[in-house]
């Protein structure tokens, strides 16, 4: 069923996912029934100590995480519950992040959350380092989102959280809609976003993670790789690249090389536009200082292949750890399998 749900979403999200802006598609009621039959076991999972979870708390208008108080159902009658990674231990929810892997072509994790009703904010304004696609479960779920603001001293891709209280500003929301069970929503990684639940009902929904940076699926490892290649190529010394101070730069600036790479979603990789895309990006991220190297088709080509070939690697452990939770193949416990599988670089 999941796939039949995914499939008419998949071009409707590439496009808003390489145009970087947020989407709202209102869903159906087996969008809904899904996202329920998913989550029917979060409390359980929770309680019994299977599942880690966490308790949202707004603390000065930062987003902090506390364990939780009590049981899961309790704690969610008065705050926000939270699962990160969940499709790795919930068998409905693995079902779910699978279909999104095939059907996306993007690695996929999903995390759960039960947020009590009403509460003028259920989630402070806050940035996240991944695209996420919001799927509505039950109950009603308010969001804002906002343009990013500049780059200042706190790591962008995680404004709001962690004592970071500097999001007040942000401006008219670029979307604001409230959530209804069926409904889809898109956040690209950075867009600042807070929500409310002003309805009664308690509401539950899923988040599926579509990682870039953290999977070195951006435009910033491609064009890294290309001037290794480039340097290599030409007999000259790779030196470590020294961290570009990004403090002060506009959303446009920070974002052309910290973006996706334009994959997945049904499409074919191209190849000619990708290339030609990093070399305007890359000057964009130089800034007035200018490109002092310039990599040639051939440097972009070998580096792009081998993110290529990474990316498959990623998709098919993805693949077959979702696999063993629906199928329990694996005689590890769900931490030890999340700790063996879902981190960068792992075996």
């Amino acid at each position: 069923m999941w796939p039949e749900l995914l499939a008419p979403l998949a071009p409707r999200l590439r496009s808003s996912f390489l145009r970087q802006q947020p989407l709202h598609v209102r869903g159906a009621q087996p969008v809904a029934k899904k996202a329920q039959e998913a989550l029917q076991d979060l409390a359980l999972f929770i309680d019994a100590g299977v599942l880690p979870a966490g308790a949202a708390e707004v603390v000065e208008n930062s987003w902090r995480s506390r364990p939780l108080p009590g049981p899961t159902m309790e704690t969610a009658a008065s705050r926000t519950v939270y699962a990160n990674n969940a499709g790795l231990y919930l068998p409905g929810l693995a079902e779910f992040c699978l279909a999104a892997l095939k059907k996306l072509q993007w690695p996929t994790a999903a995390n759960a959350y039960c947020s009590a009703g009403p509460m003028e904010v259920s989630v402070p304004p806050h940035t996240d380092r991944q695209d996420v696609v919001v799927f509505q479960a039950t109950g009603h779920k308010r969001w804002s989102v906002f343009h990013p603001p500049p780059v200042g001293d706190a790591d962008p891709l995680r404004r709001g959280k962690d004592g970071d209280a500097a999001l007040a500003d942000l401006g008219e929301p670029l979307l604001d809609a409230v959530l209804e069970p069926g409904d889809i929503l898109y956040v690209p990684l950075g867009f600042p976003h807070t929500t409310s639940t002003a309805a009664l009902e308690p509401s539950t929904h899923i988040t599926l993670n579509l990682d870039s940076v953290i999977w070195g699926l951006s435009y910033r490892l491609l064009w890294a790789s290309s001037l290794r290649n480039f340097r290599l190529r030409s007999g000259q010394a790779d030196e470590a690249e020294e961290a570009t101070c990004t403090k002060g730069m506009s959303w446009a600036r920070y974002s052309s090389l910290q973006s996706p790479l334009p994959l997945g979603f049904g499409a074919e990789v191209d190849e000619a536009f990708i290339t030609s895309e990093l070399l305007s990006r890359a000057e964009v991220w130089h800034g007035a200082q200018g490109l002092s190297e310039v990599p040639e088709q051939q440097d972009v080509r070998e580096a792009l292949d081998m993110i290529l070939g990474h990316r498959q690697r990623v998709l098919i452990l993805h693949q077959q750890m979702y696999a063993d939770v629906m199928l329990g193949l694996s005689d590890k416990l769900p931490q030890e399998r999340e700790a063996a599988g879902i981190q960068p670089g792992a075996p």
